[in-house]
């Protein structure tokens, strides 16, 4: 004999069973964990961009140092090349027409030193460009960093609060 539905064996009802009351097993969400792990590629992304911006415009400031060396050395050839110019002229072991093309020798090699002297001007201001880049970056990375740490605040903070929960 089979139990008609509802009825329990020997003709007693069933009773329904309330479900009991057990939390939800919590869903660790990882979206936090997701935008942390973001920032800290970011973060370092940043901080090479910064790096490689520091390596530059310390070149820059090198180029500089090569430039003005140049410019310098191109002024004392120049003057001395007038000095001793001008020496054989006074000692008279040189012509004026030889004097003549000293001096415009001379002239030249002033123009030389003076192109020498604006490609130093634009070396300084290829490593400033390069300096305000290098402060750029690392103000990036500052604000990333400060980001950063307030997401890992943020994230503990969360994970305190579940745990009190929990207790």
């Amino acid at each position: 004999m089979t139990a008609a539905r509802g009825f329990g064996t020997f003709g007693h009802t069933r009773t329904r069973r309330e479900a009991r009351d057990v939390p939800e097993a919590r869903v660790e969400r990882d979206d936090l964990a997701k935008v942390i792990g973001v920032r800290k590629q970011r973060l370092a992304r940043l901080e090479r961009e910064c790096m490689d911006a520091r390596l530059a415009w310390r070149e820059a400031r090198k180029e500089i140092g090569v430039s003005r060396q140049r410019w310098r050395d191109a002024l004392l050839e120049a003057q001395e090349f007038w000095q001793q110019a001008r020496a054989g002229f006074l000692s008279m072991t040189t012509t004026s027409g030889q004097f003549r093309k000293a001096k415009a020798v001379y002239e030249r090699m002033k123009e030389d030193a003076a192109r020498l002297h604006l490609a130093c001007g634009d070396a300084v201001k290829a490593a400033k460009d390069k300096r305000a880049l290098f402060f750029a970056a690392r103000r990036r990375v500052g604000e990333a960093m400060l980001q950063q740490e307030k997401l890992v605040m943020l994230r503990d903070e969360i994970r305190s609060a579940q745990m009190q929960e929990e207790w």
